[in-house]
């Protein structure tokens, strides 16, 4: 990914020290800066706007629900730091620095990291989407570009509803045909996804390391994938980060 020009300030320079500092203190060093920083412009009525925003380009967004030892936080932190998540907002539309890895994934939300992991241009696609509910929805621009591309779950014959909780099997769906993928005529191993109209997709996805399925209190793998079931936040982050290391991973042997 291309790095942005540091604004050339005594901030920057302390920031970009922190990024090539000792990792196990890198997240309480950002915050503690980034509070100096506000405060500092409090005090002195200065707009320093600028320079916080270069300090989230170098970072990446720090959830205060997000802790070091999560097993999720590796994959969100990632996606945060290439502006693909985001955490959540207040009413006035102002940050809550939180980004609720446990809540579940709605669809509109499921399709907007979809496409901008897989680098769409959504300034390119048709300004008017059919969908019933999009046309005063947030998610307007990227239905319009999920019916362009023949994204399956907007199909009209299947249409997903927008503020639904996105199922899990829809999710590997959106990415698959968010990254173009061409899907094999596969049969799935999990005990729950034999028929599944999107029982391929799954195949494939595990097939791929993209998803590995249930597992029990001790680890072990159940068997089931629980294709219906909601998706939560981090879920999603894991299977949006594992794709794109797959497509990494390809183009750096091609």
């Amino acid at each position: 990914m291309a790095t942005r020009p540091l604004i050339l300030s005594a901030f920057a320079s302390a920031a970009l020290f922190l990024v090539m500092g000792a990792a196990g203190a890198f997240f309480d060093e950002v915050v503690s800066l980034r509070e100096e920083l506000q405060v500092w412009e409090q005090a002195n009525a200065a707009d320093f706007e600028e320079v916080i925003a270069q300090l989230e380009d170098i970072t990446g967004t720090v959830f205060s629900d997000v802790n070091d030892a999560d097993w999720f936080n590796p994959y969100i932190a990632s996606l945060a730091e290439w502006n693909i998540v985001s955490g959540l907002k207040d009413g006035s539309g102002r940050p809550t620095g939180e980004f609720k890895p446990g809540n579940q994934v709605t669809v509109a939300e499921v399709l907007k990291m979809s496409l901008e992991a897989a680098g769409v241009d959504t300034s390119q696609c048709p300004p008017l989407p059919a969908h019933p509910e999009a046309a005063n929805h947030w998610s307007k621009q990227y239905v319009s570009c999920a019916e362009s591309m023949g994204i399956r779950i907007f199909h009209p014959s299947i249409r997903a509803s927008l503020n639904r909780p996105a199922r899990r099997a829809e999710v590997v769906t959106v990415i698959h045909d968010a990254f173009d993928e061409s899907v094999l005529p596969l049969y799935s191993n999990f005990s729950d996804t034999g028929g599944h109209v999107f029982e391929a997709d799954v195949a494939m996805a595990a097939y791929n390391g993209i998803v590995s399925g249930d597992k029990d209190v001790s680890g072990v793998a159940t068997g089931t994938f629980r294709p219906n079931e909601p998706i939560v936040r981090a879920e999603a982050a894991k299977v949006i980060y594992e794709q794109l290391k797959l497509t990494t991973m390809r183009e750096e042997v091609l």
